[in-house]
């Protein structure tokens, strides 16, 4: 059976590895990675909270939800308020400061009470830094939700419907989780570096299914993640940004959340991606352009490889388009027409100049938006 790298790099400094896709790359706790957390921690340990030195442990770790490349995501028990919470705890640093995602949620609970959408925002309802042998990790405590699927990551339903649960009646749900045991071959590595042993993560969505508890009707969507933005809805200026260590493009904008907004409509909307995120980043942005149509003249055409030189359609972003659609997995339904509107909806925030994009208050005003609220004033 093949290894792949990752796990091949694993095994080379561990005696046992879970796989790629159930469990986290044992590698990545190490100095400024991972910080090593068990079943059964409470969360701050005495002593260990560098925000708040007098904060003690009050989120009791039940069982993991989730990991990724900047975090693992853990189901609490806070002891306090007797409620279920989901705890983020990231990357360690070399410095206690609050990242970006820690200061976006905290400007969006001190400003967004009464405002339109702030329902749509996960529920921040404490942070916290704490010092563990990686460095100084964020622990984000927030409402739980179940993410909408795996490929929509950012987007999920709030479970209020967990609350009228005991912990026993979860904990039996996902008894004996696979531990896989973490044994180091060097005698001499850290131990204090990695947790004793790792979980899968389990979908908590499962047990309120298996107890008839999951929302049927109308359910309440929120937006996850404030970090770091996927590859498939980061827009071209961003990319080129980056491929070009930040000498051209530009970082994150409001025409960037535009792009952003764009792809992930269509891909709640389709259950598709918009764009494809096969490939190198070379690839992607090759891609996006062909969405969103010819790029400044000032760009370089880093897209433009040997075996794309006589690319007729480079920028043919009708046809594009045409073909995307033909490719859904779906079939064509009586809505064509508002099938249209939202794509016409969809193209005008998907254009690769972000000064052409257009904004959000022109949006609102597209006949597609103006329907929908329609409707929802209707019912």
């Amino acid at each position: 059976m093949e290894t792949s790298t990752s796990l091949q790099g694993q095994l080379e400094i561990f005696f046992y590895t879970g796989a790629e896709a159930e469990f986290e790359d044992l590698t990545r706790y190490k100095q400024f990675g991972l910080h090593p957390i068990t079943l059964g921690d409470v969360l701050p340990k005495p002593f260990t909270c560098v925000s708040d030195v007098n904060k003690e442990p009050r989120y009791r770790i039940m069982l993991k939800l989730g990991f990724g490349a900047f975090a693992t995501v853990w189901l609490a028990r806070d002891l306090v308020e007797k409620r279920y919470v989901a705890v983020k705890v990231g990357l360690g640093s070399d410095i206690p400061l609050p990242d970006r995602e820690a200061e976006i949620l905290s400007q969006l609970c001190k400003t967004g009470p009464g405002k339109h959408g702030y329902q749509r925002v996960i529920e921040l309802l404490d942070v916290f830094i704490v010092e563990g042998p990686n460095g100084f990790h964020q622990c984000l405590v927030t409402e739980v939700i179940s993410p909408l699927n795996p490929h929509i990551a950012n987007f999920g339903i709030a479970l209020p419907q967990l609350e009228q649960f005991k912990e026993d009646d979860i904990t039996d749900h996902f008894a004996n989780p696979e531990v896989i045991p973490v044994v180091p071959r060097d005698p001499t590595f850290p131990l204090n570096s990695v947790p004793p042993y790792i979980v899968q993560p389990v979908t908590i969505a499962d047990f309120l299914q298996s107890r008839k508890a999951f929302p049927a009707g109308p359910v309440t969507i929120k937006i996850l993640d404030f970090g770091r933005a996927p590859t498939a809805i980061r827009p071209p200026e961003v990319v080129l940004h980056e491929l070009c260590d930040g000498r051209i493009g530009s970082t994150w904008s409001e025409a960037a959340d535009i792009w952003a907004v764009g792809c992930t409509l269509y891909h709640v909307k389709s259950g598709n991606e918009l764009i494809s995120t096969w490939g190198s980043l070379k690839d992607y942005l090759f891609r996006a352009i062909q969405f969103g149509g010819p790029p400044p003249e000032t760009w370089p055409k880093l897209w433009n490889t040997p075996d794309r030189q006589h690319e007729n359609s480079l920028y043919d972003r009708v046809k594009v388009w045409e073909v995307r659609e033909a490719n859904r997995n779906s079939s064509r339904t009586p809505h064509d027409e508002e099938r249209s509107d939202f794509l016409n909806f969809i193209k005008r925030m998907i254009i690769t100049n972000p000064d052409e994009r257009s904004p959000t208050r022109v949006l609102l005003t597209d006949p597609f938006m103006v329907e929908r609220r329609r409707e929802e004033e209707s019912i």
